[in-house]
């Protein structure tokens, strides 16, 4: 009989053979690999928890020997060390099944963290860092913006950067360690009292780091060694959360948003720029006598043009704008803290940097035509629908008046004029 975590560790397996075995394409097999990583971080938690449940019921079994002794306050290690995997082990589960539809998951993370090293360790000034790739800074996980990472550490320097490159635990009260990184544990204007890597791949993904202990004492090597486990299986599987989500909403001809996911993150963007009395412009890109390139079985060079295409809207705007692919042949983008002025112009600068792409495409350059068709929120404040009505239509126009850019401001000025 197979046991749950045997079958969630086979899972990852068959989902690495699965895009050969059944044709799929990259967007897929994206998805298939973030589904075998839960599978191996899911199968890890299983077995810790099941050794966890084991151990303690083996301990109670025992009978006198696992009862503190009255006049020390102080439970044996071993004890210690197997209570704090089980309540770590229902902590997590507990965390993941609540937590698995929410938008902040590293914010609701960094909690969690939080709460149990302070409950099991008596830790304070608790910190967790991202190390991402080509980053000299950490970043930290409740950091919501790209700005908050150039303001993190030094991933490369200090206590916290030799965790980082080397992948290499540090522990106050550990003997293990030379002398060489004590005097670098000295020479930091921070006291940190534990710091351990989160790996992943041979790679550093992740840091944390305790300050302070109430006693140092507790920090037995086998209590970190749960406690780094437990965690670490926690972060992969918050990770692969993120993938899942980038995997499901992303459109996988052009990787950027598919139409509903658009309509919904745009929803709540047009709120908080409505909330700020920021003003929003809705562009619409079309790309005209895209069946030709079909018509001629040029697929391949369709799908790349698309792809680049949408690469390219991807760069030109913000961190917070959106883009989405709504259907074969147009993009939107949802442009925030932009007047329908300087909306035009980003989309004229868009769309020559468009048509350079274009002419790389020599033979589809004579059969492809690009325009852009703009709404802007002005003193108003319309729905979505509303905008992105006002800027298909602003499309039509400027394909019927033969001009590359029209927007609403424009067509109520030639709907003004034909009164």
């Amino acid at each position: 009989m197979w046991s749950p975590e045997g079958v969630l560790f086979v899972l990852p397996a068959l989902a690495s053979a699965a895009p050969g075995l059944l044709g799929v394409g990259e967007p897929m097999v994206l998805l298939l690999t973030a589904v075998a990583s839960a599978c191996v971080a899911l199968g890890v938690a299983f077995v810790l928890i099941r050794w966890a449940q084991e151990s303690s019921r083996g301990q109670v079994g025992a009978g006198a020997d696992t009862v503190p002794d009255a006049s020390n306050a102080k439970p044996v290690p071993v004890t210690t060390c197997e209570l704090a995997a089980t309540r770590i082990c229902c902590a997590l589960d507990a965390w993941l099944e609540e937590s698995q539809d929410r938008q902040d998951l590293w914010i609701s993370f960094d909690q969690l963290v939080r709460e149990l090293l302070t409950e099991h360790l008596g830790a304070t000034r608790i910190r967790c860092y991202h190390v991402r790739p080509g980053c000299d800074t950490l970043q930290a996980v409740h950091a919501t913006g790209d700005g908050d990472s150039a303001q993190g550490p030094s991933a490369r320097d200090g206590l916290l950067g030799h965790v980082a490159t080397s992948g290499q635990e540090f522990a106050v009260n550990d003997p293990g360690h030379g002398p060489l990184l004590d005097r670098l544990a000295g020479g930091t204007d921070d006291d940190w009292a534990w710091i351990w890597p989160v790996r992943a791949q041979h790679m550093t993904i992740g840091v944390l780091a305790v300050g302070k202990l109430d006693d140092p004492s507790v920090l037995t090597s086998g209590l970190r060694s749960v406690i780094k486990q437990l965690v670490s299986v926690a972060w992969q599987h918050v990770v692969c959360l993120e993938q899942l989500r980038v995997a499901t909403r992303t459109d996988p001809a052009s990787g950027v948003l598919t139409r509903n996911d658009f309509l919904a993150l745009a929803g709540h963007a047009l709120a908080d720029s409505y909330r700020a009395n920021e003003p929003v412009v809705v562009a619409v890109l079309v790309l005209e006598g895209m069946r030709r390139l079909d018509d001629a079985g040029r697929w391949q060079q369709r799908d790349t043009l698309i792809e680049q295409l949408a690469q390219l809207l991807s760069h030109r705007v913000r961190s917070d704008d959106l883009v989405g692919r709504f259907s074969d042949d147009r993009f939107v983008v949802l442009l925030r803290r932009l007047d329908s002025g300087l909306g035009r112009l980003i989309a004229e600068k868009t769309l020559a940097a468009a048509q350079d792409l274009l002419r790389q495409f020599e033979a589809s350059s004579h059969t492809i035509r690009l325009r852009f068709g703009l709404a802007g929120s002005g003193f108003s404040q319309p729905p979505l629908e509303r905008l992105l009505a006002a800027a298909f239509d602003s499309a039509q126009r400027a394909r019927e008046r033969g001009v590359p850019v029209e927007s609403d401001l424009e067509s109520q000025a030639v709907e003004a004029r034909t009164r």
